[in-house]
């Protein structure tokens, strides 16, 4: 089988690189790389959304993918994060995230990035292969703990999104793709939110994923162009996707016809290994108290928050991130 794993890349950040052919590395708004002599593709060739990577995130790279490339099996992870294939269960946050420091030789390793042929065996004999879904009551939010996805999202009212653009997804899902209309209100009335769009899918069921992705994203574009309602909040396309990306997922698992399995997600925190011994110690430092009072920070230092934002750049100064 021809497997794609298609990996979203910064084009300001050398990533460490996993040598494994299932992963394709892909710059991400390419356009913008300009005078690049980059070795990787870009998703500025063909048919492709280059140009809306500041709304879209790493969606450019999977239109460029379904638009440019061909596959048996396709699949999305970003830079900093990755499905481990390892046979070890690791311990995830409230998120269902893995989180680890360093994308380093030693994590890929941990993780079995490099394992090709288990790979296969796992991708292989599903339909879909996703990350676990993550159960809202044991996130924090700025405005505390949620019972349901919707809530969820709607808490980060003016730190992600202004929530009044939930009810528009909503009704253009509604409008558009009325055959995902109670899948939706079943998922975003639930307490499994699956974010991050990370994934590996057989082609029928990608190309399916991508009719109903675009097809809202491109109206919600539209939408809220007009009413302004992602003026101060850019990435709003890209967490709508997110949305979608789990209504899909939920309405396939709810049709109890695929195989589809689920898999750890690791978030690797740099991914970039540092110049100097001095350098790569402080970084691990740093990064074990960050995970270890990740929780404690959410309470205390609410997202959106001055002082949260002060912290941050701080934190980005020392790790030089």
């Amino acid at each position: 089988m021809d497997i794609k794993i298609f990996v979203s890349r910064r084009i300001d950040t050398d990533s460490t690189l996993i040598h494994n052919p299932l992963y394709v590395p892909v710059r991400c708004g390419a356009v913008f790389d300009t005078g690049s002599s980059s070795k990787y593709l870009g998703d500025n060739t063909g048919d492709n959304i280059s140009d809306r990577r500041n709304s879209f995130c790493e969606f450019t790279v999977q239109y460029w993918a379904w638009k440019n490339e061909k596959a048996d099996y396709y699949g999305l992870c970003h830079y900093r994060r990755y499905l481990t294939f390892s046979k070890k269960r690791f311990r995830a946050n409230a998120q269902e995230q893995v989180m680890e420091g360093m994308l380093d030789s030693h994590s890929i390793a941990k993780y079995d990035l490099l394992n090709e042929e288990r790979m296969r065996d796992i991708i292989e004999g599903c339909d879909a292969v996703v990350n676990e879904a993550a159960d809202v009551n044991r996130i924090p939010t700025p405005r505390g703990f949620q019972h349901s996805v919707y809530d969820h999202w709607a808490a980060h009212d003016g730190v992600f999104i202004d929530k009044r653009v939930l009810p528009l997804l909503v009704e253009t899902i509604h409008r558009l793709a009325p055959e995902y209309d109670q899948a939706a209100k079943e998922y975003l009335a639930g307490k499994w939110n699956r974010g991050y769009n990370c994934y590996v899918m057989k082609k029928s069921l990608f190309y399916q994923m991508c009719e109903f992705q675009f097809s809202i994203l491109f109206d919600l574009e539209k939408q809220l162009d007009k009413n302004g309602l992602a003026k101060k909040y850019e990435r709003t396309i890209g967490y709508m996707g997110e949305i979608l990306y789990g209504i899909f997922i939920y309405s396939l698992r709810k049709q109890s016809a695929y195989r589809i399995k689920e898999l750890q997600l690791v978030y690797f925190e740099q991914t970039v290994v540092p110049d100097g011994m001095i350098q790569h110690m402080l970084d691990r430092l740093l990064f074990s108290m960050k995970f270890r009072f990740e929780n404690i920070g959410y309470i205390l230092l609410p997202k959106g928050s001055k002082r949260r934002n002060f912290m941050k750049k701080i934190y980005f100064s020392l790790v030089k991130r």
